[in-house]
């Protein structure tokens, strides 16, 4: 029995701080509403692509700098990015712009 409890009190710690990750995680991926909950699921997908599209935007920023270009997405992990069906309309990535001196830019 002492066991069972204390393999139960590990995976509660285990659960919170699994989900405290998460947490933070949302706080950095933009949004349309801001205060969308994501799902774990969305949050690890929207992650990938909002990296792979600020490699890009390194990528471009270096190519424009220095004349060479950096490949477009991390390690080629994500060469279309990453589908999240029904999130098109519900998230700002899709029509996500940033501020630059340059051209703007979109997600693909």
């Amino acid at each position: 029995m002492t066991r069972k409890i204390f393999t139960n009190t590990r995976e509660r710690w285990r659960q919170h701080n699994v989900n405290s990750a998460f947490a933070k995680l949302r706080e950095l991926i933009p949004t349309h509403p801001p205060d969308k909950k994501l799902s774990k699921n969305e949050t690890l997908r929207l992650a990938m692509r909002y990296i792979n599209f600020l490699v890009k935007i390194l990528g471009e920023q270096s190519l424009q700098q220095t004349g060479v270009a950096a490949q477009g997405n991390i390690l080629g992990l994500f060469p279309q990015g990453p589908h999240l069906p029904g999130l098109e309309s519900a998230t700002v990535l899709n029509d996500y712009r940033v501020s630059s001196p340059g051209p703007s830019h979109h997600l693909p």
